[in-house]
């Protein structure tokens, strides 16, 4: 895990680095809201080649954002709530379904390339990361005692589109596809099957984001 979060780091480095070597930056700040979700995730479990246990963990919300923009840098950070239908599938024991909710922060931060099509419209393709803090979560109404075990890192890559109103007021939309390092949660679920004698793997975590904003232009 060190050397995956010094990667990242190194990274986003590489972003800052390229962002600000430009020399004609625009600053511009908005807000908006989002919709995102995590299509996977989960853990599978073998014995002996034979599936033996599954848990899947998708879900999906929405909520509001704010971003900092310097043309080739994007910031933000945006605050969810979410909700989704857990499955658990044992050899020999069935499928249970669970209802889960859960709320978090999303702290994201992307590097962007502005294509002017024309004195009102540009595109711009998005390539970055994001950190999801998961602050609270309950399964079938009852709390989660380490919500934050639900946590994790996201690569993302996508696109957007700008459409300015005034000079310094515009529209902004945008999608992101990415997928996450496995969390605590996740990881402690393989080390215990594991220790069981299964073979137990994470299910990958990926999932969509569309943002739709408001921005100032200075």
């Amino acid at each position: 895990m060190a050397k995956k979060i010094i990667l990242a780091l190194v990274f986003v480095s590489l972003i800052i680095g390229n962002a600000f070597a430009q020399t004609d930056l625009k600053i511009s700040i908005g807000a908006g809201g989002y919709f995102t979700s995590d299509f996977g995730g989960g853990v599978e479990a073998k014995v002996s080649g034979i599936k033996a246990g599954t848990l899947k963990t998708p879900y999906a919300g929405g909520g509001a954002f704010v971003f900092f923009d310097a043309t080739f840098l994007e910031l933000n950070l945006g605050i969810f709530g979410a909700g989704g239908e857990w499955e658990e599938y044992g050899y020999g024991v069935g499928t249970f379904k669970y209802d889960v909710t859960g709320s978090g922060l999303d702290i994201g931060l992307f590097g962007k390339y502005p294509i002017m099509i024309n004195d009102n419209f540009s595109l711009f393709p998005l390539l970055g990361i994001s950190y999801r803090a998961i602050l609270s979560a309950k399964l079938d109404g009852e709390k989660a005692d380490d919500p934050g075990d639900l946590s994790a890192l996201w690569f993302k890559f996508g696109g957007g589109i700008d459409y300015s109103f005034t000079e310094n007021i515009f529209f902004r939309a945008g999608i992101l596809y990415g997928f996450r390092l496995k969390n605590k949660f996740e990881k402690d679920l393989v080390d215990l099957f594991d220790a069981m004698g299964a073979k137990t793997d994470t299910l990958l975590g990926n999932g969509l984001e569309i943002k739709l904003a408001i921005g100032y232009r200075f």
